[in-house]
């Protein structure tokens, strides 16, 4: 049975390339199913009428076999619209030729080449033309006197049969038409929210564009501006090198967050999730806010075992920190603790960020990993973006994460991300076995 199903799928998509589109693909296989399915009984009823001395009916049949595999070569060949037209003309015309002299029930077959010209065409005018011509040929059936004797018409269940057939091409004809239909209605339903789905991220980078870059990008200005006076007097201040340092830092950050949210928004994109080390990989970040840390007076606790790993993306992980951790920098108070521990729970391990700041309202924590909020600032003033938590939740979902937060307004909050544990020694564990899209 293996063997029959890959032989028939060959067979079907003769013809066919990964270029080529839904509709057509499937006019392909139409035409190829047609082929086939005639090409078998006609070959089976020209030995049969051999036999019974029906030759001329014999040779129809003979010629309709001929006609089927020559279709096959033409698909083989590409030339599709050759093997439409071959197909649709040579049945219909050894159809009718069967009907007229032997009474076979080949008008029930006009009927099926007139469907089957309705759905590998899209021209009307074609369907006009099967539609009188079968129209015509129907009438003529009927009207016309016989034209060979009695006896040498085909037996009453040769043409029960012919008429079973017949209908039963017509069901599976329609069928699958409507089966095309359908896969078309859920592909423009899946386009269509991935349309939705990248408005809104459009519509959200945007908002927090107008908020997060103009704004800072001015305040650069000014503090350029007032260096300039600065090195006019030959008095250059420490102070503002550092906040144009501090402020271009916070710049790119928030340009990165932009262009990976970007890049992980765009379908078809694939990220290799790896073993991360994860004690290695938030010491990386911390070092990253030294400047911030040490103008706070901030003290960092890391208890982390240095074997803890988990599996994801490294540079969507490393994201997820950065943003996490700077937010807990940002709204921490001065000489406060910020503590970053783990805890495993089924088979996610959990990267707990606990800050002693100004902690957010129950109202407003529920909103901050959905909706993108506006321009915050810091216990000391320190610019942020509004992106930030709604991009970690998205990267989070990605990895197959899970994320929480516990929050007391001027007691501080605790930010948990919970991340695929890497897996167990037992299991080798293929680095790129795993893609988050």
């Amino acid at each position: 049975m293996k063997y029959i199903r890959r032989y028939w799928n060959i067979l079907t998509n003769i013809g066919t390339h990964p270029d080529i589109s839904y509709v057509n693909l499937k006019r392909i296989q139409m035409v190829n199913l047609i082929a086939i399915l005639c090409l078998l009984p006609t070959l089976c009823f020209f030995v049969l009428n051999i036999m019974d001395k029906r030759y001329l009916l014999s040779a129809i049949n003979l010629s309709n076999a001929i006609c089927s595999i020559t279709v096959l070569f033409l698909q083989y060949d590409g030339k599709h619209n050759f093997a439409k037209a071959m197909l649709l003309i040579s049945n219909f015309i050894f159809f009718f030729l069967g009907a007229m002299l032997f009474k076979n029930g080949g008008e029930y077959f006009l009927l099926c080449a007139l469907i089957a010209s309705m759905l590998l065409y899209d021209d009307r005018r074609i369907h006009i033309v099967f539609c009188l011509a079968t129209a015509c040929s129907i009438a003529l059936l009927y009207f016309l006197p016989p034209l060979i004797p009695l006896s040498q018409r085909v037996p009453r269940l040769r043409l029960i049969f012919n008429i079973s057939n017949a209908l039963a091409f017509i069901v599976i004809a329609v069928n699958s038409f409507l089966q095309i239909i359908y896969n078309n209605m859920e592909k423009i339903e899946e386009q269509r929210r991935k349309l939705e789905s990248m408005n809104r991220d459009k519509e959200k980078i945007f908002s927090i564009v107008a908020h997060d870059i103009k704004s800072p990008l001015a305040s650069l200005e000014a503090l350029v501006l007032m260096l300039r006076d600065q090195v006019l007097d030959n008095t250059i201040s420490r102070e503002y090198i550092q906040q144009l340092y501090q402020q271009i830092v916070l710049q790119n950050q928030a340009l990165d967050d932009f262009l990976h949210w970007g890049t992980s928004s765009m379908r078809g994109i694939t990220n290799p999730a790896v073993l991360v080390m994860v004690k290695p990989l938030i010491q990386e970040i911390i070092s990253l806010f030294a400047d911030q840390i040490q103008a706070k007076q901030l003290r960092i606790e890391i208890d982390i075992p240095e074997s803890t790993e988990i599996f994801a993306n490294r540079d969507h992980t490393a994201i997820i920190f950065r943003n996490l951790i700077s937010n807990a920098i940002k709204f921490s108070y001065v000489a406060g603790k910020i503590s970053i521990y783990c805890s495993t729970k089924g088979s996610h391990t959990h990267i707990h960020i606990q800050d002693e700041g100004v902690g957010i309202n129950p109202s407003k924590s529920a909103m901050l990993f959905n909706v993108a909020q506006h321009k915050s600032f810091g216990t000391e003033a320190e610019p942020g973006s509004g992106l930030g938590l709604v991009l970690c939740k998205d990267l989070i979902e990605r990895n197959k994460g899970i994320v929480d937060i516990q929050s007391i307004p001027h007691k501080g909050s605790i930010f948990s991300v919970g991340l695929p544990s890497f897996p167990t020694r037992n299991q080798p564990a293929k680095k790129e076995a795993q893609t988050v899209s």
